[in-house]
């Protein structure tokens, strides 16, 4: 029954993968991989500079969801060597343009190679004043900043949707404040049970009460 009901978890919501490589979100992950300078322009609708060792992109963009959303091959990737950044305002993290590009790309699926079975927990709380969020975005942090959960876990406890809780695990596993234990069915539901307080209504009003506070702390 408890296999059962990760499977259905999966199938039931009609979940979907989707490929870095197809997006902007691919094109920055190699940049960053190889810690090179890249251009990346959408002919008519602006462009991105990507500066890895810098830590910094810079972007003059129409919008923002559209360039992060449309096909890869529709984006033309040149080099950059930095004589030109006076044309674009100030720099910002590439953390928040992979979070960005993630988000956009994301459009409710979860990334290849990450399950609604990981066991996760974010680092730290993500600046969500300045990154591209869902309704729920703030609820789903607070959870998972406090406690080490199961993906699939995540919607029954909070009342979300399955593809609000895989479009932001996507965004914060992309901006690197995810850490992540993969496993198999069975073992996340025992995780899951040990981690989160669920069996008293008193530990859910707490759990419920620790979040509100955190979310009117933002």
């Amino acid at each position: 029954m408890i296999v059962e009901s990760f499977k259905s978890s999966a199938t039931s919501v009609g979940l979907q993968t989707f490929s870095p490589a197809d997006y902007l979100l691919g094109i920055v992950q190699h940049a960053v991989a190889l810690q090179v300078d890249q251009r990346v322009i959408l002919p008519g609708k602006g462009e991105v500079v990507i500066l890895p060792k810098r830590g910094l992109y810079y972007a003059k963009v129409h919008e923002v969801a559209e360039f992060c959303s449309v096909p890869a091959t529709e984006l033309n990737v040149t080099g950059f060597h930095g004589t030109e950044l006076h044309y674009f305002s100030r720099g910002m993290s590439i953390k928040s343009l992979l979070w960005k590009s993630a988000f956009y790309a994301s459009k409710g699926r979860i990334l290849e190679n990450l399950s609604i079975c990981d066991f996760v927990k974010l680092r730290h709380w993500p600046n969500l004043t300045r990154l591209p969020v869902t309704p729920n975005t703030a609820r789903i942090c607070a959870l998972l900043t406090r406690y080490r959960t199961v993906i699939v876990s995540v919607p029954h406890v909070l009342g979300v949707t399955s593809q609000e809780v895989c479009q932001i695990y996507s965004a914060a596993y992309c901006a690197g404040i995810v850490d992540v234990i993969n496993l198999r069915p069975e073992e996340a539901n025992l995780k899951a049970a040990t981690n989160i307080p669920r069996t008293e209504s008193k530990q859910k009003n707490n759990l419920l009460q620790s979040l509100f506070i955190k979310i009117s702390g933002l």
